[in-house]
């Protein structure tokens, strides 16, 4: 089965009206919206990214993943628990069929949605290195400090009470690739982490476009938006510390993927993350494994990783 990459993520929320302010403050688009629904996009062209729906207490519900083509929507609803085809209620129209992970979360293969046009990225950045200088006679243009502009959901970490079961679903059924596995220290079998990759053979796809880590509380870690680089998620970090939001980590730089990462907590209490400048495997470029006591958060920080969890 040949993905496309993620749709929308979707999540049960109790304060709709906190969680759009922030939303918006963030750098998504409200597509939708009424007394017990929110739908936002990006500034991409997609139609819909993040769906939020009304509950009694907030949870991670699922996601959802664009096939390339109808055909996989059929091959879906012939596995054992799956729904069957139906039409989607959501901005931007299309089908799908949801399945459910080992771990309860709906998983949804959508197809057939329509997209818009994108919006405006900044001009791009002139650096000037020592060996190469492109910025001559002026300033670097000007950017505005404010919500970032989100480009696509890119991907999102998920809490998975059995590494092991769940990663090994996601790769029967979705195709995943590990790109960089986690393990105990001195215990090469027993994996932990991990961040897994599309299958689209030779074709460069993100170094992840699902990262698991083990822990009994289930559900999901982070979602994690493109912007366009590291001097956007600046600013948008600085606007977003001057309306008074919690900043979990960043901006930093993971070490794996090699992204830029800005986190910060929204009132429903997910994790919202900004990447940018990530690295890009084909299915050749195979599956590292790593002894998780070598690894760190951040390569730009000495801070320790619990903040980042709890």
């Amino acid at each position: 089965m040949r993905l496309k990459g993620l749709h929308h993520v979707c999540f049960k929320v109790r304060d709709l009206d906190g969680l759009e302010v922030f939303a918006a403050d963030f750098g998504l688009i409200t597509a939708e919206r009424s007394a017990d629904r929110l739908v936002m996009r990006t500034s991409g062209g997609d139609e819909c990214a993040y769906v939020a729906i009304r509950g009694e207490e907030d949870a991670f519900l699922g996601l959802a993943f664009e096939a390339e083509d109808r055909a996989a929507l059929d091959e879906a609803a012939a596995r054992p628990g799956a729904g069957p085809v139906k039409a989607l209620d959501l901005p931007g129209g299309g089908e799908g069929v949801a399945l459910t992970d080992p771990d309860g979360n709906q998983v949804l293969l959508v197809h057939g949605m329509s997209r818009r046009a994108a919006g405006e990225p900044y001009p791009e950045l002139l650096l000037n290195t020592p060996f190469e200088k492109r910025r001559l006679g002026r300033n670097q243009h000007a950017r505005d400090r404010g919500p970032a502009r989100l480009w696509r959901l890119g991907h999102a970490g998920l809490f998975v009470k059995d590494f092991a079961q769940v990663t090994a679903w996601y790769a029967e059924n979705l195709g995943l690739i590990g790109s960089d596995i986690y393990h105990i220290p001195g215990q090469p079998q027993a994996r932990i982490v991990g961040f897994f990759r599309l299958d689209r053979g030779e074709e460069h796809v993100d170094h992840h476009i699902l990262a698991f880590m083990q822990d009994a509380r289930g559900g999901c870690h982070h979602i994690s938006f493109e912007a366009q680089d590291f001097e956007a998620q600046q600013r948008t970090h600085r606007y977003l510390g001057a309306r008074a939001y919690q900043s979990i980590w960043g901006v930093g730089r993971h070490p794996h993927g090699s992204h830029v990462f800005d986190v910060w907590r929204a009132p429903d209490g997910a994790r919202f993350e900004t990447f940018s400048d990530t690295d890009l495997f084909r299915a050749s470029d195979g599956t590292n494994v790593h002894d998780i006591s070598t690894v760190v958060m951040d390569e730009w920080s000495d801070d320790t990783p619990e903040r980042y969890f709890a």
